[in-house]
């Protein structure tokens, strides 16, 4: 599958980067745009999905992580993602603060599951899902 770069939100007149709308369990109303972070660990998403998805993050133990230069507290909940006719579990990092519109998907949750092609000369990546 081919998806085509585009402006991360909130950044008007930036360079396209690799961005994938992914929904998270049940919440296909509720888009979710996520930069494909080839040098992201774990996969990062706003705390308020969580609340939106109904995922109980209150026994989860936070983790401080460094994010951008900025630190934030992430707990991590194993959840339903889909994107492009694609779904897969995966382990997510809810966190708080989190100052951007769009999440990451990173290494262990994302990149295991696919194999990913980037293009930037032609504006592109291509998506296949890995066998195992």
């Amino acid at each position: 599958m081919i998806v085509r770069y585009t402006e991360l939100p909130e950044t008007t007149g930036s360079a396209p980067r690799p961005v994938l709308d992914v929904t998270v369990a049940d919440v296909g109303s509720v888009l979710v745009p996520c930069l494909v972070d080839s040098g992201a660990v774990n996969t990062l998403l706003p705390n308020w999905i969580a609340d939106l998805a109904g995922v109980d993050l209150s026994h989860v133990v936070p983790r401080r992580l460094g994010v951008g230069g900025e630190t934030t507290v992430a707990r991590f909940a194993t959840v339903a993602l889909s994107a492009v006719a694609l779904a897969w579990e995966a382990t997510v990092g809810f966190c708080t603060p989190w100052p951007y519109a769009w999440g990451v998907l990173g290494h262990d949750s994302f990149f295991r599951w696919f194999t990913v092609t980037f293009r930037a000369a032609d504006g592109e990546f291509e998506l296949d899902p890995n066998s195992s």
